[in-house]
């Protein structure tokens, strides 16, 4: 008899480790899924309609059949902790899934009540191409703290006046951790990113108290890129840029409506720590002070081509730490007008401060 409870019990406990629940429809009113009928198993694309509320209990498994995607017209909240962190990925481990997709009608994420959609203390696993977005918005504010997110082409996209709050999260090899479209806001803050290439700012950005470290050179664009094409501010303050195998910071473009201010960064073992558009130089605003400029291989500050058809026009850079050197080898480190004379455009210094801050 003995015996017999023992098997029951053991296999009472195998089956609530498997207990599969596949979803296969859309979800048109509140609902929520435990961790005790986990793992759900997307089968096909749904959607939380408009006025439903998906919520996921802390510890509860979410797997992705090939091709798959949620889509958020209504509200997400997908909240667990340290302990029981709520997990996303492929139902196989060479599964390419396709992530999420929110909406204008969604529930929208409230700074002051939080309310509304949140990722909270999530894994994310992808598989390096995929999902192309692993988190899409547009036009819908979300939060996404304290989560990991691994192998994934762009981790979090914002688009058509979304602003997303992204706080305490990891990066890693993920192409594009952020890229933030024109016309839409982010608050990136406290976040590591390591082993991946890219981030893109092209709306009002804050963007705080980061660490990234090894970013790769490849393609046409790496490191953070600077693209905005309407008005806006991009604040980039208080973050680390370790090991980057190119530049660490690119002006790609800006209007005349554009600011752009770098103050209070470290730079360290960058191929090169600040590479400019020597055409936008005018457009916009840029202010650089009160950075830390350890070192580089090529260069602290780099220009490039093509320049404002204007006429010769100077980026003046404010009072910022160079490490050790030499007024004159501040110098021969930046690449401007007077290395190459078809760029059109210099650098100008402030005097540098005596230690680093």
């Amino acid at each position: 008899m003995l015996r017999l409870s023992i098997i029951l019990c053991f296999s009472i406990v195998f089956n609530n480790l498997w207990a599969n629940t596949y979803i296969n429809e859309s979800i048109e009113s509140d609902t929520k899924w435990t961790r005790a009928n986990s793992p759900y198993i997307i089968v096909n694309n749904i959607s939380i309609k408009e006025g439903a509320t998906l919520v996921i209990e802390a510890g509860t498994k979410v797997l992705f059949s090939a091709e798959t995607q949620i889509t958020v017209d209504g509200t997400l909240r997908a909240i667990g902790n340290k302990k029981k962190r709520i997990i996303f990925t492929g139902k196989e481990e060479f599964t390419s899934w396709n992530g999420f997709m929110f909406t204008r009608t969604c529930g929208q994420y409230k700074e002051d009540s939080k309310e509304g959609s949140i990722f909270d203390f999530c894994s994310f696993k992808g598989m390096g191409e995929s999902p192309t977005h692993l988190i899409r918005t547009k036009g819908c504010n979300l939060l996404i703290a304290n989560c990991s997110i691994e192998g994934c082409y762009t981790a979090i996209q914002s688009e058509r006046q979304a602003k997303v709050y992204v706080d305490k999260n990891s990066f890693k090899n993920c192409n594009r951790p952020i890229n933030i479209r024109n016309t839409s806001m982010g608050v990136i803050t406290n976040n590591k990113m390591e082993e991946c290439n890219s981030i893109m700012l092209g709306g009002t950005t804050t963007f705080s108290g980061n660490v990234l470290k090894k970013f790769s050179g490849k393609g046409r664009h790496s490191g953070v890129i600077i693209w905005m094409l309407g008005g806006g501010i991009v604040d980039i303050v208080n973050n680390q840029f370790l090991k980057f195998e190119d530049y660490a910071i690119k002006l790609q473009k800006m209007s005349r409506r554009s600011s752009l201010n770098l103050k209070n960064n470290t730079f360290k073992d960058n191929g090169t720590n600040l590479k400019f558009s020597c055409k936008y130089l005018s457009k916009g605003k840029t202010v650089v002070e009160n950075n830390n400029f350890y070192n580089f291989v090529e260069y602290h500050i780099r220009l490039f081509s093509p320049c404002d058809e204007e006429g010769e026009s100077a980026l003046q850079i404010g009072p910022n730490y160079w490490g050790k050197i030499s007024e004159a080898e501040l110098n021969a480190a930046t690449f401007d007008q007077t290395k190459d004379e078809n760029l059109g455009a210099k650098v100008t210094y402030e005097k540098p401060l005596p230690k680093a801050q």
